[in-house]
C-alpha cells in the first residue's frame, strides 16, 4: 500500500513516504537525532519503531535488528520495514505482502549516506529503481531535498497501483528547523488527490521559514537602499539618520511579522528574504 526512502546523509536521519492510505504519515515514518530512522508499513507495526531505534542506539546494525523484531513478531511475513543507522542500514519484505513488493539497500562508499527503499502494492519494480535513481541523481541537496526528489520520482512512476491518498516527510538533524531543534523537516498532507505535490509545495515553504539563512547579500550601498525602500512601502520604514543599521533594524521587524525571522543574518539579508520581500512589496524582479 506505500512506498518510502529511509536515509542517512552525514549526520540528518530521515523518511519521506506515499500511499493510497489515510494519513499515512501518522503511521510509517520515525527518526531519531544521532540514532537513525524507520519506515514501517504493509500491515504496519507502529511499535517497531522505537523498538529498532532503541536497539540501533544500542549499537545493534540495522540488519540483525531488522532480523530480530520480525522473527519475533507473530504477523512478520506481513510487515515490510526499511532502518538506517550511523553505520548500518537493511530492508525486510515479508513473504505475504502484496505485490508489486520489494526494495533495495545500500550505502555509498564513503560511509556518508546510506538509504533503504521498499514499497509494496506497486505498480512494478520501476518504482523503487526510479527512486533510486532519483536519490544518487540528487547529491549536493539537503536530505529532505533528496528525501522528496525520490518519492517524486517513485510518483511519477505510477507508485502506489490503487492511486494517491496521502504522503509526508520527517527529517531529524543537529541543529536543524524551528529554534534549531534539531527537526529538519515535519510535513504531511494526509487526505488529497495529489500528495507528493502538495507535499513539495509544502517543504518549500519550510524551507522559507525554519531554513538557514543562504545567498546572503551584505545589507549596505544601494542593496541597503533598495531594501530601505521597499520596507517602507510596507508599512517598516527604517529610523531616520540611522543608515544600514536602521534598515537591518526594520527588516528584522518586518521578518518577524511575516515569520522569516531564522533567515535572519547579521548584516546582511538572504536571497529568498530578498526575493519574498520584493514580490511582497511589488518590485520588479531584479
Amino acid at each position: 500500500m506505500t512506498f518510502s526512502i529511509v536515509a542517512r546523509l552525514g549526520e540528518a536521519y530521515g523518511v519521506a513516504v506515499a500511499s493510497k492510505f489515510l494519513a499515512v504519515g501518522a503511521v510509517v515514518p520515525g527518526a531519531r537525532i544521532g540514532v537513525g530512522a524507520v519506515a514501517t508499513q504493509s500491515w504496519a507495526r507502529v511499535a517497531y519503531i522505537p523498538e529498532l531505534l532503541a536497539r540501533l542506539e544500542a549499537g545493534e546494525p540495522a540488519d540483525s535488528a531488522l532480523e530480530s523484531v520480525t522473527a519475533m513478531d507473530p504477523g512478520g511475513a506481513t510487515r515490510q520495514v526499511g532502518v538506517v543507522g550511523r553505520e548500518s542500514v537493511a530492508t525486510f519484505t515479508g513473504d505475504e505482502c502484496i505485490p508489486w513488493c520489494g526494495g533495495v539497500a545500500r550505502s555509498s562508499d564513503d560511509g556518508e549516506s546510506a538509504y533503504a527503499i521498499q514499497g509494496n502494492i506497486l505498480v512494478g519494480p520501476e518504482v523503487v529503481d526510479e527512486m533510486e535513481r532519483a536519490w544518487l541523481a540528487s547529491a549536493g541537496s539537503t536530505l529532505p531535498q533528496r528525501l522528496l526528489a525520490a518519492l517524486v520520482a517513485g510518483d511519477a512512476a505510477g507508485g502506489d497501483s490503487r492511486g494517491r491518498q496521502s504522503a509526508a516527510i520527517y527529517a531529524v538533524e543537529p541543529g536543524a528547523g524551528y529554534d534549531r531543534s534539531g527537526v529538519a523537516a515535519d510535513l504531511r498532507v494526509d487526505d488529497h488527490a495529489d500528495p507528493v505535490t502538495e507535499l513539495s509545495r509544502l517543504l518549500d515553504e519550510w524551507e522559507m521559514y525554519f531554513g538557514r539563512p543562504e545567498g546572503v547579500q551584505p545589507l549596505e550601498g544601494e542593496l541597503a537602499a533598495e531594501v530601505g525602500r521597499l520596507l517602507e512601502r510596507l508599512g517598516h520604514a527604517p529610523a531616520a539618520g540611522e543608515g544600514a543599521a536602521g534598515v537591518e533594524a526594520a527588516l528584522a521587524a518586518w521578518a518577524g511579522e511575516v515569520n522569516y525571522e531564522a533567515r535572519l543574518a547579521p548584516g546582511g539579508i538572504d536571497r529568498r528574504v530578498l526575493q519574498a520581500l520584493r514580490e511582497t512589496a511589488g518590485a520588479p524582479p531584479s
